[in-house]
C-alpha cells in the first residue's frame, strides 16, 4: 500500500491515521534492522520500500516467513508478549522506517483504541496463517518421507532391464537359468547305492568342487576334477581311469555338495560328453559327508588379495557405530550426504568389476551354497547392475530414502551369507570383485554391519540437496 505523509494529520498506518510520533530512518538495502532473539526496544513503522521477515535455526537452516512493504508495520509482538524477538527483519531495498520506542507504543495502544483492536486482528491472522504454513510443511515432509513402490519398481525394474540387454551383447552372456532345456538327464544314484559301490569297490568317485573344498574334506580315495579346470585337467584324469584296474567296469559317481548342483551336474555331462561310459551324480548332494569315510585338512582361510581403495572405504562406515553416540552427529545430513557418497562410490566399483563377467560371479554365488540352481545366474546378472543403479541415485540423491533400504537390504543378505560360510567353514573369498576378495571372517561381517548402520543414517536423517517428487531440496528451505 502506498503511504501517505502529512504532518498536520498524522501519519497512515494500513488506513489507520496517527498522530506524528517516533524518528525517522533511512535503511540500505540488506542491513538487519531486527534480530532473532534480542531484547525488543522499538516499534517499526514502514512509509516506503521493502523489508523480508524470516527466521534461522542454530545451524544456520533459514526459513522466510513474509513480505511487508509501505504501509506496514513490525515489532510489534516482542512489544507486546515482552518475550525476545522471534524473527529477523532485513531491509531487501532502500527503506525509509519510523522507529517508535517502547514507552511511545505503549501510550499509542492505551490512547488508541483502533490500533489495538488491528494489531489483535493482524496477530490473529498471522497465528491462522502461521497454523496453515506449518501444516503445509508437515505435509510436504511426511510425502518427502513416504516411500512409495514406485521408487523400488523404477530401481529394481531398470536393473533387471539393464542386466538383460547387456548380456544379449556381453561376449562372455550366460544364460538367465543355468542348464535351461539342457538335453541328456544325467542319472542319479542313492547314498545307499553308492556307499554299495564304495564297499565293493566298484565306482570312481569324482569330487567336482573347487580345490580349497576338496583339500579341506572329500571322499577317502576320491579324485580332484575342478570343474572350473576341466579343459586343462581332464587329459590327467583320462590317464588315471585309464590305469585304474577294472575301470570299464566301474561307474563314474560325481558329488559337489552344492545346493545349486551347478559343479556335480555339469561336471557328470562334461564326462559323458567326453565318452567316459558309465556316469552317475549323487541324488543326496551333502548326504556324502555323513555317509562315506572322509579325509582332508584343517579348514584354511582362502587365498585373498586386496580390493583396493573400496577395500580401504569399507572401514570408514564402521566408524558410523562410535558417532551414533553423538545425537548431533547422529542426526546430521551432512554425514548422511557423506555417507551418500561413500556407500555409493563403493557399491559401484564393486558392481563395474562383476558386470562384465556374469559367470565367475556366478560361480562365487554358488560357492556360498544357499542359491538354488535357478536363481543363481539371475542373480549374478541383476545384483551388480542393481549397485550400480542404485550406487548412482545414492551420489545424485535421487530417491535415497528408498535407494537406502535397497542397499540395506543387499547388506543384510550379504550379511548371513557371511554368517553361514564362517559356521560351515567354507574356504572361499567374499567374492566382491570377481576372482578377487578378501577372506570370509568376521571383520568382514562387521565392515557390511557398519555399512548397514550408514543405511539406517541415511534413512533417517537424509535431507541435503535431494531430489524429491517437487524438485532439489537444498539445506535453505523456504516456507
Amino acid at each position: 500500500m502506498t503511504e501517505e505523509h502529512d504532518h498536520s494529520s498524522g501519519k497512515k498506518v494500513d488506513g489507520l491515521i496517527l498522530d506524528k510520533l517516533g524518528q525517522d530512518m533511512v535503511i540500505p538495502a540488506g542491513t538487519r534492522i531486527v534480530t532473532q532473539g534480542e531484547t525488543p526496544e522499538f516499534f517499526y513503522i514502514i512509509e516506503s520500500g521493502k523489508v523480508k521477515v524470516f527466521r534461522e535455526t542454530a545451524d544456520g537452516i533459514r526459513t522466510d516467513l513474509t513480505e511487508l512493504g509501505g504501509g506496514a508495520y513490525f515489532g510489534e509482538v516482542a512489544l507486546v508478549t515482552g518475550q525476545p524477538r522471534t524473527a529477523s527483519v532485513e531491509a531487501v531495498e532502500d527503506s525509509h522506517l519510523i522507529k517508535v520506542s517502547k514507552d511511545e507504543f505503549d501510550h499509542l495502544l492505551d490512547h488508541n483504541p483502533q490500533l489495538a483492536r488491528h494489531i489483535i486482528h493482524q496477530l490473529s491472522h498471522w497465528l491462522v496463517s502461521g497454523d496453515r504454513r506449518l501444516e503445509s510443511e508437515v505435509v510436504h515432509q511426511v510425502k518427502l518421507r513416504q516411500i512409495s513402490w514406485f521408487d523400488y519398481v523404477l530401481m529394481v525394474g531398470l536393473s533387471i532391464v539393464l542386466a538383460l540387454v547387456v548380456n544379449i551383447y556381453n561376449d562372455n552372456k550366460i544364460p538367465l537359468i543355468h542348464d535351461w532345456g539342457a538335453k541328456g538327464a544325467i542319472p542319479e544314484i542313492t547314498l545307499n547305492q553308492a556307499l554299495e559301490a564304495y564297499e565293493k569297490n566298484k565306482a570312481i568317485f569324482v569330487d567336482a568342487r573347487k580345490s580349497a573344498f576338496y583339500n579341506q574334506e572329500h571322499i577317502k580315495g576320491a579324485t580332484n576334477l575342478p570343474l572350473v579346470l576341466f579343459d586343462l585337467m581332464f587329459p590327467l584324469f583320462q590317464f588315471t581311469v585309464a590305469q585304474t584296474e577294472g575301470s570299464q567296469d566301474k561307474t563314474i559317481i560325481v558329488y559337489g555338495g552344492s545346493f545349486s548342483r551347478r559343479f556335480d551336474l555339469e561336471l557328470a555331462r562334461l564326462l559323458k560328453q567326453k565318452g567316459m561310459g558309465r556316469v552317475a551324480v549323487l541324488s543326496d548332494y551333502r548326504g556324502w559327508s555323513h555317509t562315506f569315510p572322509q579325509e582332508g585338512q584343517k579348514p584354511k582361510e582362502a587365498a585373498s588379495l586386496p580390493l583396493g581403495l573400496p577395500g580401504y572405504l569399507e572401514w570408514l562406515p564402521v566408524g558410523i557405530f562410535a558417532l551414533i553416540l553423538i545425537p548431533p552427529i547422529r542426526r546430521s545430513p551432512y554425514l548422511s550426504a557423506a555417507g551418500r557418497l561413500l556407500l555409493g562410490f563403493i557399491f559401484i566399483s564393486f558392481a563395474l568389476s562383476k558386470i562384465m563377467r556374469p559367470a565367475v560371479f556366478a560361480l562365487n554365488v554358488v560357492d556360498y551354497g544357499m542359491m538354488p540352481s535357478w536363481g543363481v545366474n539371475l542373480w549374478a546378472l541383476t545384483l551388480p547392475w542393481a549397485e550400480l543403479v542404485v550406487g548412482l541415485f545414492l551420489i545424485l540423491g535421487i530417491r535415497t530414502r528408498a535407494a537406502a533400504t535397497l542397499i540395506g537390504a543387499m547388506n543384510i543378505i550379504f550379511i548371513v551369507g557371511l554368517v553361514n560360510a564362517i559356521f560351515h567353514h567354507l574356504p572361499i573369498n567374499c567374492g566382491c570383485v570377481g576372482e578377487v576378495g578378501e577372506p570370509v571372517n568376521w571383520w568382514k561381517v562387521t565392515k557390511n554391519a557398519g555399512m548397514l548402520v550408514m543405511c539406517v543414517q541415511i534413512f533417517l536423517y537424509d535431507r541435503f540437496f535431494v531430489l524429491d517428487r517437487g524438485g532439489f531440496t537444498l539445506r535453505e528451505r523456504k516456507i
